[in-house]
């Protein structure tokens, strides 16, 4: 539910009413993600020119995990959904990205995704828990350092956005829903999924480091 409430469809700038134009053409609705920019639509142009930018030399595959990662660590229910829905449609089943929101090393993925995303993720959780070792650990998988700063971009990036998103309330949208049944029924269910993830974690750890 919206804390602040989008400027009408019809009555946003002519700068904004392009993305929802694009919006609308491509997916046949207009975006929430597009809307909370209704009140700066100057700034929507620039951000997504950024992500552009960020996104020139990763993976399709590698850019959706290291930023489902991120989002799953915050806990961004639209992110996790709307960027869920994208490995939908490049070659993933809904019951493969439930298992990686539920454990990424758990889940099929190569030793490299699941290091890229326990990097996302430890950036998205606290950054400055990043020590030398996890930079050496992407090198010996075959990452240059240029695409490991695009992958510490690509998380800091959605960590902005998701953060937005959340503060002015934008939920997801009732057409991505709708395409993602599967998916939704298990997100709308995350801070139930969260604490068992959570006790699980603390089961597994030797005394004295819960």
């Amino acid at each position: 539910m919206w804390h602040i409430q989008p400027v009408p469809d019809n009555s946003v700038e002519e700068s904004l009413r392009e993305f929802y134009k694009a919006d609308l053409e491509k997916d046949g609705y207009v975006w929430n993600t597009s809307r909370v920019w209704s009140h700066r639509p100057e700034l929507m142009g620039l951000w997504m020119e950024l992500f552009k930018k960020i996104r020139t030399n990763l993976r399709l595959r590698s850019y959706e995990l290291v930023t489902l990662a991120a989002a799953r660590s915050m806990g961004c229910i639209y992110c996790m959904l709307a960027h869920g829905a994208i490995l939908r449609r490049n070659g993933f089943t809904a019951q493969q990205v439930i298992a990686i929101l539920e454990d990424p090393q758990d889940a099929g993925l190569s030793p490299q995704e699941v290091h890229l995303m326990d990097y996302s993720a430890r950036i998205s959780r606290d950054s400055k828990s990043i020590v030398q070792a996890d930079i050496d650990l992407l090198r010996q998988d075959g990452l240059t350092d240029q695409q490991i700063t695009d992958v510490a971009l690509a998380a800091a990036a959605r960590n902005f956005l998701s953060r937005y998103f959340d503060a002015l309330g934008a939920g997801p949208d009732p057409e991505l829903i709708a395409k993602e049944p599967e998916l939704w029924d298990y997100l709308k269910d995350w801070d139930k999924h969260l604490d068992r993830q959570s006790t699980l974690v603390s089961h597994s750890l030797p005394a004295g480091e819960g």
